[in-house]
């Protein structure tokens, strides 16, 4: 039994010491690894702060790699986790660090050992997670580009409110129409400093704004030093766009280029400090970007400043009504009341010319004054022809001495010279150049005619750079009222260039001794010095004043004097001391209708080369002007008015013989008289002598018999020298009327709306002699009056109709048509520019036609009437139809139509022809007076796109105008009666009310 036992017991401490071996090892084992903790806590502590330092490096270098790239990169989440990581382990080292500073003093076995233990085991594991952290950089991505920025599509403007400003107002209208065009590109708005222009564009620009219809909108003020880069910095800067780089402008122009080529958007370009070209191409902005459009300001109409435009806007002076307006609502309109303000207001407004910046400046100055002599003072300040610029007013005055300092040399005295007329003062174009050639502005030009292209070719610059603009009057212009003050400011510091104008009638001899040029336009004078000291003087302007008679010895000290205008003065006579008038060489006596008799003295002017003595009381030409060796023009008129006559004089002719041929530099000759006179009996004599002239350029004259106009076309040295361009001599202008006259009550157009002033008018004829196709091959305007034979105007060759501009045809008893192709069986090609009438025709106007059928018969090229604008009819009672569809297509710029007095018309437009809903396209003005059949404008509705006003008067059967007009979109005015108003039939869909607006009953 022992034995058994034994083995059992020693099997059994075996079974039971054996694992508490291998349990002591396990447990010895671990306390080794513990106490390697705290053994090795030192140099474990060293370890991690190494680990930290590469740590730190790494993010060093992530952060300053975000910081550089932070325009147009940002950080990925991943890394955005990992910097936090990285922030949070290193203030989990830095407690790490603080717990093992209060442990370090116990590590001799005084620390307890668990402290210890959890202490060193901390440090390992974060040693671990530091080198893993660190490892994961290369594992992230750390930035990724920044996706664009979805920029502001428009910045506001806050320009001055200008809905109480129609002037204004209605610009702003139209621009908003130009830019919904997807053909319109480039359209410049242009004008001169002050007139409005950028509260214009301002207003412009909230609007297109507002409406949402364009991705982005750039506004940019040019500079004359940044330019190209001015205009790329704000593109660059409102797309966003990155700014690393060093770029060069090309670079930068192909980069905004790709960003905007598939952009609606408007680029706004205030231009008016600038003088010179801008090409947007090397800004980045191009043609080919499809929905991409520029709006510019300017102060010139457009000289491809910005390249070419598709649509140009002038901006003129506001009107009277607005300017008054604008005025009162700057200074309080509490003052208005003020009767010694408001008449002193009036005059200070009319010196603004209709200027808004002026008005506000000059405004801002006087709100709320209610003193008078503060008015007063500013009156006499802004008409000071010597005192210097206000401070307000130093921009403008800035502004036009700039653009007058770049002028020529010869441009700048022609400009300067505006001064001595009145503020506001509308001149005639060949006037104002008549003086600039009397005072010796052109020397190096001694013929007329290269003078007067001279002229218009400095009138023309003078417009286009806004220093003037045309007048009320067709062929007149005037200056800027302010600018015409700063003009007489420069004029008076330059050395012998002195003006003296005044209103005042009172003037003292010294200011006539004093001045190079004097004008006292429009001044009541009541006495003139008997005979002032002033051989210095070189004008001497008078016209429009009451001046009634001159002092005997007035002119005796005036050698000097070469430009001498009494235009509309009530005198009756010339004094004796004219003949002192040694170096004249213009002289004005036109509408002095109570002057009878030039003195016989006037033979002494030899310098003389311009003479004017149109409508005055002159009853003959005074023999002494064939001693004008000098005349280079003669322009006089006679009426037929014998009633003052005795019957001696009645016996004189009205240009006695020899006259003309004496005057043998003769450049420009205008007879005016009555067609009717019984005393123009030896106008073929003044027609042979005319002939003899070889140096006539111009001519106006009345030919009563065919016969001595055949004779002049024939034998006048100037007009022979005119078919041969070699000979020198081109005839530059006429006005020449052949036949018995009659009054032409369709005669709306005038000569100077023509490119060149050639007026034929023939009268009363049954054939045509070659001498006429001579004549109006060149014409630009034609009249053809009672022509008693002609079925057609086919009767002329059609290169003679070819460059007609503006034409009438009245009283031709057996005209059927005007053109009429069927008859001379004449074939046509496109390409054939020889054989096209009417291919630059303007204006035709058709009066009195009682066999007239059709304007046009037969085909009809794509030249004919191509640019026709005004077409008037009255007086043709056997045409039913005006238009038929060959006719509408070519009636593209058509903007005038008016029809009258044609008792059997029925139609406008031809029915049941194609038309499309675009034609006419620029039609304006539509006038159809006393068409008792006419029944019908159109039988289908037309877009109109630009009909304004339409007046219907006695024309009872058409009851269709709102089915015709319904999308007339700019139609603003229908005159009418409002019987006939209350007939119309009324589509469904079409609102009564919404024209009622437009409605002016007659």
């Amino acid at each position: 039994m022992e034995t058994i036992v034994v083995p059992a017991a020693v099997e059994v401490a075996g079974s039971l010491v054996t694992p508490a071996v291998e349990g002591g090892k396990g447990i010895f084992n671990c306390l080794k690894h513990k106490y390697a903790y705290m053994k090795n806590i030192k140099k474990n502590i060293a370890k991690l702060k190494n680990e930290e330092s590469y740590l730190s490096a790494v993010d060093e270098d992530v952060k300053r790699k975000l910081e550089r790239n932070e325009s147009t990169k940002e950080k990925t989440n991943r890394c955005e986790t990992w910097l936090n990581e990285v922030a949070k382990i290193k203030q989990d080292i830095e407690t790490l660090e603080s717990d093992y500073g209060k442990t370090s003093t116990y590590l001799c076995g005084l620390c307890p050992f668990t402290g210890l233990l959890k202490l060193g085991k901390r440090i390992v594991r974060k040693t671990a997670e530091v080198v893993e952290l660190k490892n994961q950089i290369t594992q992230i991505t750390i930035m990724v580009e920044k996706p664009p920025a979805a920029p502001i599509p428009v910045i506001r403007k806050h320009p001055p409110k200008i809905d109480d400003v129609p002037s204004l107002n209605s610009h702003v209208e139209r621009l908003v129409e130009w830019l919904e065009d997807e053909k319109l590109k480039r359209i410049c708005i242009w004008g001169p400093p002050g007139v409005g222009k950028t509260t214009i564009m301002e207003n412009l620009h909230n609007r297109v704004g507002a409406s949402c219809k364009f991705d982005i909108i750039f506004w940019v003020n040019v500079t004359a030093e940044g330019r190209i880069r001015n205009i790329q910095d704000v593109i660059w800067e409102r797309l966003d766009m990155k700014m690393d780089g060093n770029y060069c402008a090309d670079q930068r122009a192909n980069m905004i280029s790709d960003k905007l080529k598939d952009k609606r958007y408007v680029l706004f370009l205030d231009l008016d400090n600038i003088l010179s070209e801008i090409n947007l191409r090397e800004v980045g902005i191009h043609d080919e970007h499809k929905h991409g459009k520029v709006v510019f300001a300017c102060r010139y109409k457009n000289d491809n400043i910005c390249g070419d435009t598709d649509e140009e806007l002038n901006v003129r002076r506001l009107s009277k009504e607005d300017a008054r307006n604008f005025f009162w609502k700057v200074v309080g309109s509490h003052l208005k009341g003020n009767p010694d303000i408001k008449p002193v207001a009036e005059l200070i407004i009319n010196e603004c010319g209709g200027m808004p910046h002026l008005i506000k400046l000059i405004g801002n100055r006087l709100a709320n004054m209610d003193d008078p002599a503060i008015w007063r003072d500013m009156l006499l300040k802004l008409r000071s022809p010597t005192m210097e610029p206000l401070e307000q007013l130093e921009e403008v005055y800035k502004a036009f001495k700039i653009v007058y300092e770049r002028l020529t040399e010869e441009m700048k005295p022609c400009l300067l010279y505006w001064g001595v007329f009145p503020a506001g003062y509308e001149i005639f174009r060949d006037h104002i150049i008549d003086c600039w050639r009397a005072e010796k502005f052109f020397l190096n030009l001694r013929k007329l005619p290269k003078t007067r292209d001279r002229g218009h070719a400095i009138l023309d610059e003078f417009v286009r750079k806004s220093l003037l603009e045309k007048g009320r009057k067709l062929g007149h212009f005037k200056m800027y009222e302010y600018f015409q003050r700063v003009a007489l400011r420069i004029a008076n510091l330059k050395e012998n260039f002195n003006f003296f104008v005044t209103e005042d009638e009172n003037i003292i001899e010294e200011e006539w001794e004093r001045a190079r040029r004097v004008s006292l336009i429009r001044v009541r004078l009541s006495t003139l010095p008997q005979r002032p000291q002033c051989r210095g003087i070189l004008t001497l302007l008078l016209r429009e004043s009451s001046l009634t008679e001159f002092p005997r010895e007035f002119f005796g000290y005036m050698c000097g004097l070469q430009v001498l205008n009494l235009h509309e003065t009530r005198i009756n006579a010339l004094p004796s001391s004219i003949s002192s008038l040694i170096n004249l060489k213009g002289l004005f006596l036109n509408n002095c209708d109570q002057l009878v008799q030039l003195p016989s003295q006037i033979g002494d002017l030899q310098s003389l080369e311009i003479l004017d003595i149109r409508h005055t009381g002159l009853y003959s030409l005074p023999i002494e002007i064939g001693q004008l060796a000098n005349l280079r023009c003669l322009r006089v008129s006679f009426t037929e008015d014998v009633g003052n006559h005795n019957h001696v004089e009645e016996l004189r002719p009205m240009v006695p013989s020899n006259v003309i041929t004496r005057l043998s530099k003769l450049e420009e000759l205008s007879i005016g008289v009555s067609h009717n006179s019984s005393r123009y009996q030896n106008a073929a004599e003044i027609a042979r002598e005319m002939s003899e002239l070889e140096e006539l350029t111009t001519l106006c004259f009345f030919f009563p018999e065919m016969v001595s106009f055949e004779a002049f076309i024939q034998n006048s040295k100037s007009w022979k020298g005119n078919e041969t361009p070699s000979a020198g001599n081109s005839f530059r202008s006429f006005s020449i009327v052949v036949g018995c006259q009659r009054n032409s009550s369709a005669s709306e157009f005038s000569v100077f709306e023509c490119s060149a002033e050639k007026h034929l008018k023939f009268s009363a004829g049954n054939e045509t002699p070659d001498a006429i196709f001579q004549v109006l091959r060149q014409a630009k305007a034609f009249e053809l009056i009672g022509h008693q034979t002609a079925s057609s105007l086919s009767v002329f060759p059609a290169d003679k109709l070819q460059g007609l501009e503006a034409c009438i045809i009245e009283e031709c008893n057996e005209m059927e048509s005007i053109i009429d192709r069927d008859r001379t069986g004449t074939a046509f090609e496109d390409n054939d520019s020889t054989n096209v009438e009417f291919e630059r025709l303007k204006s035709l106007h058709i009066n009195n036609l009682p066999k007239l059928t059709r304007i046009w018969q037969g085909s009809i090229e794509s030249k004919n009437l191509c640019r026709l604008t005004t077409l008037t009819l009255k007086g043709c009672h056997r045409l039913q139809m005006l238009f038929s569809q060959g006719m509408i297509i070519r009636l593209s710029q058509l903007q005038k139509l008016q029809v009258e007095d044609c008792g059997i018309m029925k139609e406008i437009i031809e029915d049941g022809i194609t038309v499309e809903s675009h034609a006419f396209p620029k039609l304006k003005n539509l006038q159809l007076r006393d068409l008792p059949e006419l029944c019908s404008i159109c039988h289908v509705s037309l877009r109109w796109p630009s009909l304004e006003t339409i007046l219907i008067k006695t024309c009872m059967k058409i009851r269709n105008l709102p089915h015709t007009m319904q999308s007339a979109s700019k139609l603003r005015i229908i005159q009418c009666t409002e019987d006939w108003w209350n007939q119309q039939d009324w589509p469904n869909n079409i609102n009564e009310d919404d024209f009622r607006e437009f409605l002016n009953f007659i």
